[in-house]
């Protein structure tokens, strides 16, 4: 008896350091090389679809360490089938990257939603947008077209824009079904319907015997209601005639103005963690000390959604830092629709 207990102690002893180890193992793979989030929104259409489950290769632009120390592992943010958090955020470590490739343009990255302010970083939630500008690039939208440091940057191929139709009667959803086209909205009479498609597809919806005419919709000026970056009377931007932008460079300095301070105070006081004052517009205090400069201490990046025109990205909310990314959209493992045929899709 004393042999069979010992025998089961031992056993038992093992299945714990074995499954102690598995655990360990798993956190460094999850830390360094690589982790899965599901795709919870249409933003990235037609590149990324709801439901899609994503590799993140997180040796580009390198693993970043854990901030928020006390956490339990594999629950995500909040536990299963509650809203309590999944981590106790009294002990946060500094930002700090382990950097081995960087990100480039056209790139789709994962990170950790800079709009959320209460979370810690690496606890906020993971969203998927597409890289268009790099640290100490220089940004211009003007007519839908996007030019980088003055030149003009192709489109991917599955990006998608609000397109405004008229048709030659009544349409139904087998016509939009035909075209793969999942939104769509009826305008007004006589048979004014948008939709939201890639340019390719508006071509072929062009040629098709309902339709009388197809547009690209643009927008001049944005809705009293909605909200754009950098938030300041000085600049009536809209998200089709947007900037011109420079995207902050570490190490990089300014001079502040009236005008530029809109662009840079949050990241001044948020996510560089400095006080700031602005007196009258023109006397800035930083850290209680008047200054006329400002030094970046992080690099910074500019990320839109492939579906253009229903959107939320640095639009609309600006920079994305460093400090908040994840690591590169690699491929799509599978979609959790069971009717979906999306396996092993590389992302372009």
């Amino acid at each position: 008896m004393a042999k069979k207990k010992k025998f089961t102690k031992i056993f038992a002893n093992s299945w714990v350091k074995a499954f102690l180890i598995a655990l360990v193992i798993i956190w460094i793979i999850r830390t360094f090389l690589f982790e899965f989030a599901i795709v919870r929104d249409k933003k990235m259409e037609n590149s990324l679809f709801q439901g899609d489950v994503i590799f993140i290769n997180k040796l580009k632009p390198g693993p970043r360490l854990p901030i928020t120390l006390l956490s339990f592992p594999f629950f995500g943010n909040q536990f299963p089938f509650s809203n309590t958090p999944a981590y106790i955020d009294l002990i946060e470590l500094p930002y700090f990257r382990i950097s081995i490739h960087a990100i480039q343009r056209n790139d789709v990255i994962a990170f950790n939603y800079p709009i959320e302010h209460d979370p810690p970083i690496d606890k906020k939630t993971v969203v998927f947008k597409r890289c268009i500008a790099l640290p100490g690039d220089t940004l211009n939208i003007h007519d839908k077209k996007i030019f980088i440091n003055n030149l003009l940057i192709n489109d991917n191929p599955n990006c998608k824009y609000r397109f405004r139709i008229k048709a030659e009667e009544p349409l139904d959803s087998s016509f939009f079904a035909k075209y793969q086209i999942s939104e769509y909205y009826f305008i007004a009479k006589p048979n004014i319907y948008d939709l939201h498609t890639t340019k390719q597809l508006s071509d072929s919806i062009a040629k098709d015997s309902l339709i009388k005419k197809i547009q690209i919709l643009k927008i001049l000026d944005m809705p009293m209601f909605t909200k754009l970056f950098p938030f300041s009377p000085y600049f009536s931007w809209s998200t089709d005639y947007f900037g011109t932008l420079i995207i902050p460079k570490k190490g990089q300095q300014i001079e502040l103005t009236s005008r530029n301070i809109y662009f840079y105070k949050d990241i001044i006081q948020t996510y560089e963690n400095n006080s700031l004052e602005i007196i009258q517009d023109t006397v800035f205090k930083i850290n209680d000390i008047p200054t006329k400069t400002y030094r970046f201490k992080y690099n910074y990046y500019f990320v839109m959604d492939d579906n253009r025109d229903h959107a939320k990205d640095s639009r609309y909310w600006g920079f994305l830092p460093e400090t908040h990314i994840i690591g590169k959209a690699s491929f799509v493992l599978f979609n959790a629709d069971s009717k979906s045929k999306r396996y092993f899709k590389s992302i372009e």
